[in-house]
């Protein structure tokens, strides 16, 4: 085993001898390979066959110190789980082979395979580099080599043993109407765990987290990309040892949670492909981190649209009629929703229902009483208007009273023989092709028909993580993976078949709202809160997880039914609209009811959103304040979005309960030298330099809580006329 010394010396070497710059390089004389994404390094080398992980983080800080304290592994790893009862460690692996593909210019992928050194285990991991962003991806590929069946007990898809330290741990959590609430934690000595068992990715907790190690400076930020049950742990554990305490390295995980807790079977010669993660490192914070990350998800990641770019302004119909409308009523709301400027009118839950729009779910033909003339008049009305239309399903479940249930049981996810059931609704098995099929046709379907252009796509079930083996009598353990990926694959192949089709995820909010997901869909419905008090916490924690853009939310109102007080004042009207401009817009509210001042406010705001848009959903994202709570958010919250070039920002403040009447705060982003026109709501106020707006600040002035005002900032030109 080569001496602590020698591999600090070692990895200094690999880091002299390849030039830094975006892509991956081997230095053979050291036996390591050096990822680099912007500032961030990823650094592996093998000695005597093992693999082991030598440095991750920012490029200009100093190489980690080996561990070697006695009692403490000499192998730093990035891979650890167990199989078969043995475990899955860079001791107990061998690199077989290892080679570097360039992908395209900027984004280079670095494949090894391993094997097992008792088991018939073969492991092969891909690491990708992402251009400029910060961001490394591994995606682990499990194939059994042997002649029977093997059982890996645990593998997450990240691994990491960091060096010693204390540690702060962000994570978000929430359930229903509470998504993605901030929470921040000191690890002390022990374990913490997070998981999730429900079925739906992100209800409880999101599987992100973002380390601090206040030793070194150094944040660690890590998704992963799956849309089913996960773990995720943290462990630092102490070492006694001759009446000191040493401190070992801080242990971490993040992966997919097998069936039942259990473990995963893999047959004689199969292979199975673990949900990928991505990863990325900054001393700069936890903005500059969440926004490496943003950046791959713009660029890489994320599904997106050119159809909603800029970011369409819907009017949706749920709030104002949920589950029951006519077609006169949504004439009205449509004819209301283009004069303030809605770019897509979305008719939500309840279109098709003869008697119960959840256990006729599946059934999607139109209430003849509410539609005599079908949708088609409806979609043909909003065309006129100027906006698209588009519809919503719950596809891949049905209702107890469907037709598409009672012809085809079997179509269904089942445990212990019987459908899996959960109120009103059942859950589709979409591993089965005759169930993709049909869901296909229905969607095929309501494009001809009616030319949808937007499909809201809902999910409101927890099927949990027991499930009969699809093909076997014993379990596998990927019955819900196998549903998760294969619903991935129906989603690719409905917006090939529909390119302009803009896909918008829900799942009774944001309950399943992931970066797995979010390579498949377009954009998400945040949350089914939508006061705008508690709504200022769900903008500021989903704006830390996700680039703006795949966070929809709308106006709604005072009240959930979607009702606004005529006697409100219009600062209080602009409070409510302004709270869901951190990413994409829309309004559900009861517009009907709305007196022609507070139509034309709507409108006013509408054609405010519409300017800044590009720069909230294209940019990066820094939160100036403190999280604001989910039930009392007091203070003030403000939001800074810098475009990539820095030549425009927008700064969204609002003003909660027990707050001054002003507040100074300190941009970020800017260009130090350039001089930026400030307009407060629209109207110009002064210019200033970026360096004075970072350092000095911008006094916001509100007189009351609840108020909310957007300051525009767009850098002057060089050439003056």
């Amino acid at each position: 085993m080569y001496s602590i010394r020698t591999g600090i010396l070692l990895f200094i070497a690999c880091l002299l001898s390849v030039p830094a710059q975006a892509g991956i390089s081997y230095s053979k004389s050291d036996d390591c390979w050096q990822m680099v994404s912007g500032q961030v390094e990823y650094v592996i080398r093998v000695a005597q066959d093992i693999v082991t992980l030598s440095y991750f983080g920012p490029a200009a800080h100093a190489p980690w110190t080996a561990p070697g304290s006695a009692g403490t592994s000499l192998l730093r790893y990035d891979i650890n789980g167990q199989a078969e009862g043995e475990e899955i460690t860079p001791s107990e692996l061998k690199l077989d082979s290892a080679k570097i593909l360039p992908i395209k210019p900027g984004v280079d992928a670095l494949e090894l395979v391993l094997s097992h050194r008792r088991l018939p285990l073969q492991i092969r991991e891909s690491y990708t580099v992402w251009g400029d962003t910060g961001v490394i991806t591994r995606k682990i590929v499990l194939v059994n080599t042997g002649s029977s069946d093997l059982h890996v007990e645990r593998l997450p898809s990240l691994s990491w043993s960091l060096p010693p330290g204390e540690y702060d741990l962000t994570y978000l959590w929430g359930g229903w109407s509470q998504e993605r609430q901030v929470g921040n934690d000191i690890l002390g000595p022990g374990t913490r765990r997070f998981s999730s068992t429900s079925g739906r990715s992100t209800n409880d907790y999101s599987p992100w987290f973002c380390l601090h190690n206040h030793s070194n400076g150094t944040r660690y930020l890590a998704e992963l990309a799956y849309s089913g049950n996960w773990e995720m742990g943290f462990a630092r554990n102490p070492l006694v040892e001759e009446h000191s305490f040493t401190e070992r390295d801080l242990n971490v995980d993040l992966g997919m949670r097998f069936d039942y807790g259990g473990a995963l079977k893999l047959n004689a010669g199969e292979s199975f492909s673990l949900p990928a993660v991505a990863f990325t490192s900054s001393d700069a914070g936890l903005d500059e981190a969440a926004n490496q990350m943003h950046r791959y998800q713009r660029e890489y990641a994320f599904a997106l649209n050119p159809a909603n770019n800029p970011p369409l302004v819907q009017f949706n119909s749920w709030y104002p009629f949920p589950g029951k409308m006519t077609i006169a009523e949504m004439k009205r709301c449509a004819a209301l929703a283009a004069k303030m400027g809605a770019d897509v009118y979305v008719l939500d839950a309840g279109w098709y229902n003869k008697k119960n729009w959840n256990t006729e779910l599946g059934d999607y033909q139109a209430d003849s009483v509410a539609f005599p003339n079908g949708i088609q008049e409806l979609a043909s009305y909003v065309r006129q208007l100027g906006m698209k239309f588009g519809i919503w399903v719950e596809i891949e479940n049905v209702g107890v009273d469907s037709e598409v249930f009672k012809e085809h049981p079997d179509w269904c996810l089942k445990f212990n023989g019987q459908p899996i059931k959960r109120g009103d609704r059942l859950q589709l098995d979409f591993s089965k092709p005759a169930v993709r099929q049909w869901a296909r046709s229905v969607i095929d379907r309501l494009a001809h028909d009616y030319g949808i252009q937007w499909l809201k796509i809902d999910y409101n079930i927890e099927i949990g993580d027991e499930y009969d083996p699809s093909a076997s009598d014993s379990r596998r353990g990927d019955i819900l993976y196998q549903q998760v990926v294969s619903y991935y694959a129906w989603l690719d192949e409905v917006r090939a078949a529909h390119p302009g089709l803009i896909i918008e995820n829900c799942s009774s909010g944001g309950l399943r709202f992931d970066a797995g997901i979010m390579a498949h869909a377009n954009t998400t419905w945040l949350s089914d809160e939508v006061r705008p008090k508690p709504s200022v916490e769900l903008a500021y924690g989903c704006t830390l997880e996700f680039t703006p853009g795949a966070c929809n939310h709308w106006m709604v109102g005072d009240t959930v039914e979607g009702d606004v007080s005529p006697r409100d004042t219009q600062e209080w009207w602009d409070f409510m609209f302004r709270v869901p401009m951190n990413g994409q817009f829309g309004i559900s509210s009861k517009v009907f009811d709305w007196p022609p001042e507070l139509l034309q406010h709507a409108a006013n705001n509408v054609a405010l959103y519409k300017r800044i848009r590009s720069t909230i959903v294209q940019s990066d994202v820094y939160h100036l304040t403190e999280p604001p709570t989910h039930n009392a958010p007091r203070g003030w919250m403000a939001i800074q979005y810098v475009a990539p070039s820095a030549e425009k920002s927008v700064l969204m403040v609002y003003r909660l309960e027990q707050s001054l009447a002003s507040q100074t705060f300190k941009l970020r982003g800017l260009n130090p030298a350039a001089e930026y026109r400030i307009a407060n709501d629209g109207t110009n106020v002064e210019a200033r330099t970026g360096r004075a707006l970072m350092d000095d600040g911008i006094s916001v002035e509100l007189a009351t809580p609840w108020r909310a005002t957007v300051v525009e900032l767009q850098a002057e030109s060089d050439n003056k006329n």
